[in-house]
């Protein structure tokens, strides 16, 4: 029987969105070493260099690669060859992993889904991980949400390290990978071994998070916003609709709520005129700093006359936050500070706190990002498609 033009489309459609985006992900970039070693955690490994096969390694076997010179050297027990550029280890098996140990390192074992290619620049190694984006995301969220968390917290963390990821692509594009496995972009240490977690990652499969404009958002979260979230635009340049500031009851108890520095008189106002030109003898302007009291999240310290944007105070001094009091008792100032992190976005401990409370994973997540929709990703040219020819504001909730 011939298919329609729709049925073959419809098809065409369901074939691709079968198919798994794979993420290039820079490992282990913030380490200098010349030596690895690959081996297969399940099933057998096939070898390449340069682009050609040269083998397989089986499950009881490794593959060490040495930088000697400008070439890459490899050794198994049954494999010996160099390489100039780049050697590649792909499992046979999709869903299988390759487990990866520095020998000139302390670093505990790492086991990473998907395969592994080893290049070299500036006189040391570089690994790039070839992931499967599910089982990035269930290794994001292990790494940055950690254990004994409650299934819809779980999967409010995937949803948006899921969009996070997709909406920065191109952040390392001139590198040669897509995305890091540091906190420029979001924790990554391989495989998730958690079972909760890998439940949570495919009960939301595909699900990302977009705007009025069906765009995927910038799904920013940090610790503890300590009662308050901030604006985008209170901190960067650039105003996003969905990154606005809430009122937030439900980090205030948890662990990251509360922080204290205390340095002294003179430190305090002698940084303030060094970094900000507040002159001592501006007496006005210098109480103001010396007994600072906010009622809500400010932008500036005092806010009075030289300015000093809190969020380089943060930096400076390394606060947990930029919300905070100034208290001067004798020579002493007291900094009492609430929350931990930027305060842009989800607040994971505020977003814990309402998961215990038994709240739905998507109410989660709309509570910290205003007016967004949580499709399929797979959805999304679809409805782009349909914006361009009905008009309409975008998928509604």
């Amino acid at each position: 029987m011939r298919l329609t033009a729709l049925g073959l489309s419809l098809t065409l459609s369901l074939c691709l969105m079968a198919q798994e985006r794979t993420l290039r992900i820079g490992i282990l970039r913030e380490r200098n070493f010349r030596s690895v070693l690959v081996m297969s955690a399940k099933g057998t490994c096939a070898v390449f260099a340069d682009g050609v096969r040269k083998g397989e390694i089986q499950v009881n076997d490794g593959l060490r690669i040495d930088l000697v010179g400008r070439s890459l050297t490899a050794k198994s027990l049954g494999l010996s060859f160099t390489a100039k550029e780049r050697i590649e280890l792909v499992p046979r098996v999709e869903t299988n992993s390759l487990r990866l140990r520095l020998p000139e390192s302390k670093m505990a074992e790492r086991t990473y889904p998907g395969s592994i290619s080893v290049t070299t620049e500036g006189g040391v190694l570089k690994l790039t991980n070839a992931v499967p984006i599910e089982a990035y995301t269930a290794g994001v969220v292990q790494a940055e949400a950690g254990k004994e968390h409650r299934g819809e917290y779980y999967k409010l963390q995937s949803v948006s390290c899921r969009t996070y990821a997709l909406c920065n692509v191109r952040k390392h594009a001139p590198e040669g990978f897509e995305l890091c496995d540091g906190v420029h972009c979001q924790v990554y240490h391989g495989a998730c071994k958690q079972d909760s977690i890998n439940i949570a990652v495919q009960a939301t499969k595909g699900m990302v998070m977009v705007d009025a404009d069906i765009k995927l958002i910038h799904a920013l979260f940090h610790s503890n916003c300590g009662g308050e979230t901030v604006n985008a635009e209170d901190l960067w340049t650039k105003r996003e609709p969905y990154l606005r500031s809430a009122i937030d009851t439900f980090c205030r108890t948890e662990p990251h709520a509360n922080w204290q520095r205390t340095l002294t008189r003179k430190e305090w106002v002698s940084y303030l005129e060094r970094r900000f030109g507040v002159k001592p003898t501006n007496k006005a302007g210098v109480e103001a700093m010396l007994n600072y009291e906010p009622t809500c999240r400010d932008l500036y310290l005092g806010n009075t006359y030289p300015l000093v944007p809190l969020k380089h105070v943060r930096e400076d001094l390394k606060l947990n936050s930029t919300y905070f009091t100034v208290t001067t008792t004798g020579e002493n100032v007291v900094l009492n500070g609430r929350g931990f992190g930027h305060g842009v976005g989800l607040c994971q401990e505020g977003a814990m706190h309402m998961a215990r409370q038994g709240q739905s994973y998507t109410d989660i997540l709309r509570h910290y990002y205003t007016d967004v929709h949580l499709v399929d990703v797979n959805t999304l040219d679809f409805f782009r498609d349909e914006d361009r020819s009905t008009g309409s504001a975008g998928p509604k909730r």
